[in-house]
């Protein structure tokens, strides 16, 4: 049940008690001294479940700092690691480009090289008979012969070293290669572990919104409780001061309730639709579950709110969690609250006659009905007709 209904069962209380013949009735007062007990009690669960709800906040508050410290460190590292594979990225650039130039440089030497073999070779395959007769000519060719021999020997040895350096410059650029792919590895590790730590923490971080707003509900609530306790103790004063007043006047019984013949033919008291019923709910975000004990029908803003039957105003005035507030006794019996008006046109103490204008509803046009047998919650749907909604 929530606060306000139970503040609301206080207020009934006291007006039952105003008003019933039996108002001095030990047996009340032992059901009021009962209920005080029970809101002690509930004020009591309310602190413990107070502490416990401090408790997970503070627990939820350690978890994102160390979520935080995480991800603060996650950001140093990829910013590290982003710096190293930029680097690297430069040095593939400059491996990649002495690489290339090794290969120019290579495929030079191999050119000379060949081409010198190809000179060597045509010298080498002329008939030595047509220099018989010109003995310095055949001089020169042997010359020739021996330089060129000497020339492809040296290029031979270039080319050796070119295919070094081409050898030693792949094997730089696939070190740096492989290194960079290590890198950017690492990076996309620490990036998902970095992305995996930021929903954690906000996950938490809406954890902590619930349970500080669930805090602050509770706060609120232990608050309310403790001023129904009080409230309920001068309540179980004044019984004890009309009981011994009723001893004194020998009042009697009230007879049967005419309100009680009326179940199922009730007008409603406002137009629109019922948007919460009588009963238990499971609120959609807490899932937490709470006793309604009337109905909440939405209709529009001004619209007139009507007493279902005739009765007496028992109290008019503002109820916190209720607003402006009406309740009717119907034979000291029943009660009928009307709650969510902006404007009550009635005074406490008048009688009223069914369909006697209360009221109009608030800027958000809804207006909570309830219905009660004493301090018992009934559901208006099966005494109101449907068709007058």
């Amino acid at each position: 049940m929530t606060v306000s209904g139970r503040l609301l069962i206080l207020l009934l209380i006291c007006l039952m008690a105003v008003s019933e013949l039996y108002a001095g009735d030990t047996k009340n007062i032992l059901s009021q001294k009962k209920e005080l007990e029970q809101l002690q009690r509930d004020v009591e669960e309310g602190r413990r479940r107070l502490d416990s709800l401090q408790s997970a906040e503070t627990g939820v508050q350690k978890k994102i700092s160390e979520y935080d410290q995480k991800i603060s460190s996650d950001r140093k590292i990829i910013r590290r690691l982003n710096n190293e594979l930029n680097q690297l990225q430069k040095d593939i650039v400059g491996s990649d480009s002495t690489l290339q130039q090794n290969q120019s440089a290579f495929d030079r030497s191999r050119r000379r090289y060949l081409g010198n073999i190809r000179q060597f070779y045509m010298v080498a395959q002329q008939p030595a008979q047509a220099f018989t007769d010109l003995p310095n000519e055949e001089l020169e060719l042997k010359r020739r012969v021996v330089y060129l021999s000497a020339l492809a020997s040296f290029e031979s040895s270039a080319v050796d070293q070119a295919s070094e350096l081409l050898d030693q410059s792949v094997g730089e650029l696939d070190d740096v290669t492989g290194r960079a792919d290590r890198v950017s590895g690492l990076k996309k590790e620490r990036e998902t572990s970095y992305a995996v730590e930021r929903s954690q923490k906000q996950r938490h971080e809406k954890s902590l919104d619930q349970l500080r707003r669930r805090t602050m509900a509770e706060a609120d609530r232990v608050t309310m409780l403790e001023k129904a306790a009080e409230e309920m103790a001068a309540i179980i004063a004044r019984l004890e001061e009309e009981r011994a007043r009723a001893a004194q006047e020998g009042r009697g019984d009230t007879g049967p309730s005419v309100f009680a013949g009326l179940k199922g033919q009730l007008s409603s008291p406002y137009r629109g639709k019922i948007t919460m019923g009588f009963g238990l709910h499971v609120h959609e975000v807490t899932r937490l579950e709470s006793f309604s004990p009337g109905i909440t029908i939405e209709g529009r803003a001004g619209r007139t709110v009507y007493a279902v039957a005739s009765g007496t105003v028992a109290y008019a005035g503002n109820l916190r969690g209720y607003g402006n507030f009406v309740i009717i006794n119907h034979d000291h019996q029943y009660y009928t609250t009307y709650a969510g008006l902006e404007t009550v046109q009635v005074a406490q103490g008048q009688f009223l006659t069914a369909r006697t204008k209360l009221g109009v509803s608030d800027s958000d046009g809804v207006i909570k009905f309830e219905l009660r047998k004493g301090r018992e919650p009934l559901d208006p749907v099966k005494w109101i007709k449907i068709e007058s909604l």
